[in-house]
């Protein structure tokens, strides 16, 4: 099978789809498969287009994401460390359990020197594997319970969606902007632009509706500085 032009971008594109938060709507996680699917498929499938393929499940995956990442950033997330003392042994809950107690958050502790340095191999798994078992747990609960964490996480949902709207309304108004400017200040502009949209994947840093703004602000002040 030949290599796709772009095979690491769409390797980049698996990553992402392999690290959607486990809230994502099913329909969304497949419509992700099969766009990559397609994609590896069509020779013809250039930069443009894989980078548009991107922005597009982003956009439409932002929004669960931000939502789940505050949940459990919040009181959820002592369920989730509740969950994962459940499933290791007792000598790894030993090791773990003093750090998560003082406010060491579960992603911490995975990167953390102490988890290479006071846990084998097999104790690492255990951790591992225990906080993809509760994080499927939990997000059960958020999917499929009448409870005050479903009720957050939908009422967070709505506030991400709405932030990303914002956030593609700024992108848009900017590139609008980059008619006014010489070549330069064009290739500036459209490139910052593909930056904020390619932002929305998973595997790069989110777009800052602040950032956008400033940016939108230095361009107007440019192209019209006595206005």
């Amino acid at each position: 099978m030949m290599i796709h032009s772009f095979q690491l971008l769409l390797d980049e594109f698996a990553i992402a789809i392999r690290h959607f938060v486990p809230t994502l709507p099913k329909e969304i996680k497949a419509q992700a498969t099969d766009v990559l699917e397609k994609l590896k498929a069509d020779p013809e499938a250039d930069e443009a287009r894989i980078k548009r393929a991107f922005y597009e499940i982003g956009v439409l995956e932002y929004p669960y994401r931000r939502a789940y990442q505050e949940l459990t950033s919040g009181k959820a997330n002592e369920r989730l460390k509740a969950l994962v003392l459940e499933h290791v042994d007792e000598t790894v809950r030993g090791v773990i359990k003093p750090y998560l107690d003082s406010g060491v958050g579960l992603e911490e502790l995975v990167k953390s020197d102490l988890f290479e340095s006071q846990l084998t191999p097999e104790q690492r798994y255990q951790v591992e594997d225990g906080i993809l078992v509760a994080s499927s747990k939990l997000a059960d609960a958020l999917k499929g319970e009448v409870s005050e964490d479903e009720a957050s996480y939908e009422r967070l949902v709505a506030k991400w969606k709405a932030q990303a709207g914002d956030i593609q309304k700024a992108v848009d108004e900017l590139e609008a902007l980059a008619s006014q400017g010489d070549e330069n200040q064009q290739a500036e502009i459209k490139g910052k632009v593909a930056r904020y949209r390619e932002g929305f994947l998973i595997t790069e840093p989110d777009p800052d509706l602040g950032e956008v703004k400033k940016e939108i602000e230095y361009w107007q002040e440019t192209f019209h500085p006595e206005e």
